[in-house]
């Protein structure tokens, strides 16, 4: 999904740390929402500067999608000069645009909005459940007719009574500020735990972190948009758990506005040997808060996040336990293609790379340990979609138990 603004951050050694300060900077982006300000400051209060590299240029690089976002309470009655807009040649390549009224006297509050991402689908389907009619409608050349009902439902009182949320963002190009709708949500129901809150939150953590554990850490990628966050934090130095065998702890956080997805909080255990061969052993995931949980259930999943430290002392005994240096036989490597064979939801020619790679291995000629095969297995995942990788590399955890 192509966005208004993005933005990326990657690690260099020696980036600095951020101030006590930069990283309360954060939650100033927050408007409106007062109440929950105090309770994630509560939660997660901050004393002190961080303790994690590369945090202020992060920041200063987050801070850089400065776009301007808001909300409304809205029903059908507020929304005057319903169409549609083509905006690329091809089937159903249509925008919805409107303008919003004031329903007490009509004044003008936003006008000529139109839809991005999937706001357009979520606007008919949750106010009129009449997306796939639309799609219909434009593909075959009825947009006139399709204004037509839209405005004829419009008046039907059922259905412009219903009050939603509806997530507005502008952007400036060249002297001109354009007006977007990018999301609708059910009124009440969706919490707006935004990317400056989610970032927060996950800075403390990991500060937290590496206090206790006495580990440095750092701020490893992050890429942000006007409506979505990513980022993956590391430690520097890892724990030797065996001969030339390190394990190092991450997080990997993801967030989305958009009210299609949560936040979510993963931690993250890489091993590697002095070779440089890694694989990626567990993903587990700490917390997912879905924004349309209520109060209660989010302070709780947040409650979860303390867990990390013990989730990591953990881990290091469990990856321990795997025999990282035992010699591959030919009937492992015969066991670990019927698995991947087995593996659902994961492409077909994804599968069929991967057993290829160890078919062709000839142990009488080179010998493979147990890191070793699994380093080829993972190197597979580096340009792969988040959601196959994550499917491989639980499976990757289960498969070493094996071993």
């Amino acid at each position: 999904m192509a966005y208004l603004k993005q933005k990326d951050y990657l690690y260099t050694k020696n980036d600095p740390k951020a101030s006590k300060e930069d990283t309360l900077s954060l939650l100033d982006q927050v408007t409106e929402q007062n109440e929950l300000l105090e309770n994630i400051k509560k939660e997660f209060p901050l004393n002190e500067d961080l303790d994690i590299g590369g945090t202020k240029i992060a920041i200063n690089v987050f801070n850089e999608i400065d776009n301007k976002k808001y909300d409304y309470n809205l029903s059908l009655n507020n929304l005057i000069n319903l169409d549609f807009k083509r905006v690329a040649t091809g089937n159903n390549n249509y925008r919805l645009v409107f303008s919003v009224v004031s329903e007490k006297d009509n004044k003008i509050l936003i006008s000529n909005v139109e839809t991005i991402y999937d706001a357009k689908k979520k606007l008919l389907d949750l106010l009129l459940e009449i997306n796939k009619f639309s799609d219909f409608m434009l593909k075959n050349d009825k947009r006139k007719e399709l204004v037509d009902e839209l405005t004829s439902l419009s008046k039907d009182e059922d259905i412009n009574n219903k009050i939603f949320n509806f997530r507005f963002i502008s952007s400036k190009d060249a002297d001109t500020e354009h007006e977007f709708l990018r999301s609708v949500v059910t009124q009440n129901r969706y919490k707006t735990y935004d990317n400056p809150i989610i970032l927060y939150i996950s800075l403390i953590l990991i500060h937290n972190l590496s206090k206790n554990t006495n580990k440095d850490f750092y701020l490893d990628s992050m890429h942000v948009s006007d409506s979505t966050l990513d980022a993956s934090f590391l430690e520097k130095s890892g724990v030797k758990i065996g001969k030339g065998i390190i394990v190092t702890t991450g997080l990997i956080i993801s967030n989305s506005e958009l009210g299609d997805g949560a936040a979510k909080f993963n931690a993250v255990y890489k091993v590697e040997n002095t070779d440089g061969k890694k694989v990626t052993v567990i993903r587990d995931e700490l917390a997912t808060i879905n924004h349309g949980n209520n109060p209660d259930t989010i302070k709780e999943k947040l409650k979860k996040l303390e867990n990390l430290e013990q989730n990591r002392k953990d881990t290091i005994l469990a990856v321990k336990e795997i025999k990282w240096s035992k010699k591959i036989k030919r009937d492992d490597v015969l066991k670990l293609m019927a698995l991947i064979s087995r593996v659902r939801n994961v492409p077909s020619r994804l599968k069929d790379s991967m057993k290829k790679s160890i078919d062709k291995i000839d142990l009488t000629k080179q010998a493979y340990n147990v890191i070793e095969i699994f380093d080829k297995l993972d190197g597979f995942l580096e340009e792969e979609d988040p959601d196959i990788t994550l499917i491989l590399e639980s499976k990757f955890n289960e498969w070493l138990t094996k071993f």
